[in-house]
């Protein structure tokens, strides 16, 4: 009857929250940090995760949880970027995001065998520029956003060794929104908005060895998903000289790609009371080469005379690694400290940087505490995102980076990038 229950009330909350996850959206394309855990350790926690988030984190890692558990929290992320260009500066203004999460594990009785389940978003974007700034025929609004659910299980044949497996369901949605120079500023500029919503399906696989009571070794693999809105609706408004005539039409052949991802640890217990991770983790950006959009009717330009029947918008992005290092230590028995630091490089080039994902090189400062109190458990954490200031000269500004586009005159010179994060993290878990 307990299982029962506590089986209903999780799949009721899961639903709340992705209804509710709908209508969030993240300041960066990813997300690594999930839980308070992760983010006051500086997400240095692929070996050492003892909580229902190993479904994400390494779901080999569901073997190690201490009973059954069900957690639940939410991510606060304060965004603050913009971009300057001879001597004007346009302002990012989507600056806070909520990101709910939950995840529960079940050992089954008398077996080597533990049941997760989980729902989160590891990838999102959103910026928004004024309709007037000298960014938009860059970006206007561009917004990705993801809900996972995430089912897994975890095998443990030996007190050494454990490994795990999860299939995820995602749901996103995307939207695109620039302006198009078409001739003359002001009169001579048309706006284009696309949106669209998608479902596919990926999975993550988990390794946990244990050589020693001291020592963990964790492994993860989490594959691609495609994201493909082939049946987008796109709203064209022609140049005012032109009368700026509205025109509705499907795009098609839009594909994101959510890329593979590699994490490896290690976990030393140094004192029985004091634990540090050593993580490094592989992400396979560069599958993001173009950005491709095919109208169903070309888009009716200065009145049919400048016709546009699709687009491709340059990308380029490269692989990326990121170093991460996390220690937690005991105190009291019921409270633990926990602190990190993390370096991740950018997949975005210097040639396509522009504002619509003003990425960058980050180094994180990140801190934390846990309390425990009968069977309830709160996890704090904060994390500063510094994000190294880019200067470059490109013509994402004057193009959007696509090579058909008619150049906008009026913005010479280089372009510096200024991004800042506060990430505040909590969860509350129950142990049954």
């Amino acid at each position: 009857m307990k299982t029962t229950r506590f089986l209903t009330l999780l799949l009721c909350t899961i639903s709340f929250i992705c209804l509710y996850a709908a209508n969030a959206s993240s300041g960066g394309f990813a997300i690594a940090e999930q839980t308070a855990f992760g983010v006051g350790q500086g997400n240095a926690i692929t070996a050492g995760v003892e909580d229902p988030s190993a479904i994400y984190i390494n779901p080999a890692g569901l073997s190690e949880i201490n009973g059954n558990q069900m957690m639940g929290g939410l991510n606060y992320v304060n965004t603050k970027s913009s971009v300057r260009n001879s001597g004007q500066k346009s302002t990012n203004l989507h600056d806070d995001d909520f990101l709910p999460n939950l995840f529960a594990n079940y050992h089954i009785p008398k077996s080597d065998i533990t049941l997760g389940i989980g729902t989160y978003t590891p990838f999102g974007l959103a910026t928004t520029y004024k309709e007037d700034s000298f960014t938009r025929f860059a970006a206007l609004r561009t917004e990705l956003r993801t809900i996972y659910v995430t089912p897994g299980i975890a095998w443990q044949p030996s007190p050494h060794f454990s490994v795990g497996a999860g299939m995820s369901f995602v749901h996103s949605s995307a939207v695109l929104s620039r302006a198009i120079f078409l001739g003359a500023v002001g009169i001579g500029e048309g706006k284009l908005r696309i949106t669209d919503t998608d479902d596919s399906y990926g999975y993550n696989l988990g390794i946990l060895i244990k050589p020693t009571e001291t020592v963990k070794f964790g492994i993860t693999y989490r594959s691609r998903v495609r994201l493909k809105y082939d049946d987008a609706d796109a709203k064209f408004t022609d140049a005012a000289v032109t009368g700026g005539a509205y025109t509705a039409v499907k795009a098609s052949g839009i594909t994101v790609p959510i890329p593979p991802v590699i994490n490896t640890g290690i976990q030393l217990q140094i004192t029985p009371n004091w634990a540090a991770e050593l993580d490094y983790n592989f992400t396979r950006w560069s599958e993001l080469k173009n950005l491709n959009a095919h109208f169903s009717t070309s888009l009716p330009a200065l009145g049919g005379l400048a016709p546009i029947s699709g687009f491709t918008l340059i990308q380029n992005w490269k692989d990326t690694s990121s170093i991460r290092l996390g220690t937690r230590y005991r105190w009291l028995n019921n409270l633990e400290f926990r602190t990190g630091m993390a370096l991740d490089q950018t997949p975005v080039p210097s040639s396509t940087l522009s504002p619509s994902i003003p990425g960058a090189d980050i180094l994180t400062l990140n801190c934390g505490l846990g309390y425990s109190w009968n069977k309830l458990n709160f996890d704090f954490g904060y994390m500063a995102v510094f994000y190294k200031t880019r200067k470059v000269s490109n013509n994402a500004l004057e193009t959007g980076n696509n090579p058909a586009a008619l150049p906008f005159p009026g913005v010479p010179g280089s372009d510096t990038y200024k991004t800042f994060q506060n990430f505040v993290s909590m969860n509350l878990r129950y142990r049954f």
